[in-house]
C-alpha cells in the first residue's frame, strides 16, 4: 500500500513537470505505467518526435503525387493502381494517419490531444501569415527579375536602348585588365533621308548624335535646311574596349525642332564591326581626305545612307601636341 501511494505521488510529480524544491524531474526513459508504454524523455525530444510523425503522415497523404514523379517500376505500379482508387486511398490514409498521431501523442507524457490541436492551429495561422508575406516578397523579386531579364527589350520599346544609365563595369571593380584605346569616327555625309514627321513646310535641320558605352554623348553641328542630305565632315573620338566586342555604338541622324528633336535614321555598330571598318579605312591609309575611296558607305535604318571612316588615335604625342597653346603661333595678337 505504501509502495502504491509512493508510485502515485511520483506520477503526480512527473505530471507537474518539476519537483517541489524547483529542481528538474528525473526522466525514466521508457515506462510501462500506461498501455502500451510511455516515452518519459526530455520535452524537446518529444516535440521533435511529434514533428517527425507529422511530417511522415504528410508524406503518406502525398504518396500519389510523389510516386507519380518517380521513374522506377514500383512507383509506376503504385501510381497506376492508386489513380483509379484515389477516394479509397485518401479515406484509408486519413484513418491511418489519425491513428498514428493519436498513438504518438499517447506515448508522449507531456503532450495531450487538446494541446496538439491548439499548436496545430497556431502553426497553420503562422504559416498562412508568413506565406502571404513570402508571396509579396517573391512577387517583388520576380518583378525585378523581369525588368532585368527583359531590360534590353524594355529599353528598345522606350527608345532608350542607346543611352547608358549606369557606367558600371565588373571588370574595373575586380581589377581585371581592359584594352581600351581611342579611335576617331569620321562622318562625311548622309543621303536619302526621310522627311521629319513634325515638319511639313520646312526642310530637315540635320545633325548626328553618337552614343557608345561609357563615352559621353557627342553631337555634330546642326545643318539648317539640309533636307534629305547633308555634308557633315565632322569626327568624334571614342574609347573602345576590345575585350568587350559586343558593346554597341549608335549613330542617330536627327532633325532639330523647336521643342523636341526627332530621329530620322540610325546606325548601330558593335566594337567588332568598328574594328573591321578601322582595318578597311584607317590602318591602311597614310593620307586622308573626304572622298569615296577613304570612306565606307553604310545603310541607315529605316532609310538613308551614311559614309563613315574609323582611324586609330595616337595618345603618345609629345609635349607640343599635349600643350598646343604654349606655342608662339597658337595665340593671335589682338
Amino acid at each position: 500500500m505504501q509502495d502504491a501511494s509512493l508510485g502515485a505521488s511520483e506520477a503526480r510529480v512527473l505530471d507537474a513537470g518539476s519537483f517541489g524544491d524547483g529542481s528538474l524531474p528525473v526522466r525514466r526513459g521508457i515506462v510501462y505505467d500506461k498501455w502500451p508504454f510511455r516515452l518519459d524523455i526530455e520535452v524537446e525530444y518529444q516535440d521533435w518526435i511529434l514533428v517527425g510523425m507529422c511530417f511522415a503522415v504528410s508524406c503518406i497523404w502525398c504518396l500519389p503525387c510523389m510516386c507519380g514523379r518517380m521513374r522506377n517500376s514500383c512507383s509506376r505500379s503504385f501510381s497506376n493502381w492508386v489513380y483509379t482508387r484515389l477516394h479509397t486511398f485518401f479515406c484509408l490514409a486519413t484513418y491511418f494517419n489519425v491513428f498514428v498521431l493519436m498513438c504518438t501523442i499517447g506515448v508522449l507524457p507531456d503532450w495531450t490531444v487538446n494541446e496538439f490541436v491548439i499548436y496545430f492551429i497556431k502553426f497553420v495561422d503562422w504559416t498562412l501569415v508568413h506565406v502571404a508575406k513570402l508571396i509579396t516578397s517573391l512577387s517583388i523579386l520576380f518583378a525585378f527579375w523581369l525588368l532585368f531579364r527583359f531590360r534590353q527589350r524594355i529599353a528598345l520599346a522606350a527608345g532608350l536602348e542607346h543611352i547608358t544609365v549606369f557606367r558600371f563595369s565588373w571588370r574595373d571593380c575586380l581589377g581585371f585588365r581592359t584594352k581600351r584605346r581611342p579611335v576617331e569616327i569620321f562622318i562625311w555625309k548622309c543621303e536619302d533621308l526621310q522627311s521629319s514627321a513634325g515638319k511639313v513646310l520646312k526642310a530637315n535641320d540635320i545633325f548626328v548624335e553618337c552614343h557608345m558605352g561609357d563615352n559621353e554623348p557627342m553631337r555634330s553641328r546642326v545643318h539648317n535646311n539640309a533636307g534629305s542630305a547633308a555634308i557633315i565632315k565632322e569626327s568624334f573620338q571614342l574609347n573602345i574596349d576590345e575585350i568587350s566586342p559586343d558593346t554597341l555604338m549608335t549613330l542617330l541622324v536627327k532633325d532639330q525642332a523647336l521643342l523636341a528633336n526627332s530621329e530620322l535614321a540610325r546606325l548601330t555598330l558593335s566594337t567588332r564591326e568598328i574594328c573591321g571598318i578601322e582595318d578597311q579605312t584607317g590602318k591602311r591609309r597614310s593620307t586622308f581626305q573626304y572622298s569615296e575611296e577613304f570612306f565606307l558607305q553604310l545603310n541607315l535604318s529605316p532609310q538613308g545612307k551614311i559614309w563613315i571612316a574609323v582611324a586609330p588615335v595616337d595618345d603618345g604625342g609629345g609635349d607640343e601636341e599635349k600643350a598646343p597653346l604654349m606655342q608662339e603661333d597658337s595665340l593671335m595678337a589682338c
